[in-house]
């Protein structure tokens, strides 16, 4: 098998991220170590071919010829939210802002229609819980600061990340620039 997958996302930085990835770990410590906290706006996408970076080539060409059109967000993070009972998999809701949404639409138009028909931005927290498990997590998470707290997280890039079969997590292939249209304009 040589099928590999591929998706876009928005990863969180810092102090926050820190935090997100130690809920993660200690509640799902095969997840968090997959792939770092991160919000998907394109993908998966899968692959056929070998799992190398210069595979993507013609996609990062697609994702370099949109960068000036994708304008820095701050991705808004506001409570916990679950997909039970139909996935045990518990995430911390980020708020559909049209900034976020522009952004997927511009992915989108560049690199293909993903799988999502109702998209639902969400930063997974953990997704191997058996259901019963991630009820009474969710229970005990909606008594914290991820749901009375909402927290806002400037995002100036976003990564297109790759894995394959064989590989023990996502990686890193290319960094996707965004442009700061405020300061271009004040110039």
């Amino acid at each position: 098998m040589n099928d590999y997958r591929i998706f876009v996302g928005a990863f969180p930085a810092g102090d926050l991220a820190d935090r997100i990835q130690a809920v993660r770990l200690r509640h799902d410590a095969r997840t968090a170590r997959i792939t770092a906290p991160h919000v998907t706006l394109a993908g998966t996408y899968w692959r056929s071919g070998p799992p190398a970076p210069q595979n993507e080539a013609a996609t990062v060409e697609q994702l370099r010829a949109i960068e000036n059109r994708l304008r820095l967000f701050e991705m808004k993070i506001a409570g916990v939210g679950t997909f039970l009972p139909d996935n045990p998999v518990l995430y911390l809701h980020i708020e559909p802002t049209p900034d976020l949404l522009a952004v997927r639409r511009a992915l989108l138009q560049a690199i293909g229609s993903d799988q999502h028909r109702h998209f639902t931005p969400h930063l997974t927290l953990t997704m191997r819980l058996a259901a019963r498990q991630a009820d009474t997590l969710f229970k005990q998470l909606r008594q914290t600061d991820w749901l009375r707290q909402p927290w806002s997280v400037p995002i100036d890039h976003l990564w297109l990340m790759q894995r394959g079969p064989g590989d023990p997590a996502w990686r890193y292939i290319h960094r996707i620039n965004m442009a700061n249209h405020s300061e271009r304009n004040a110039a």
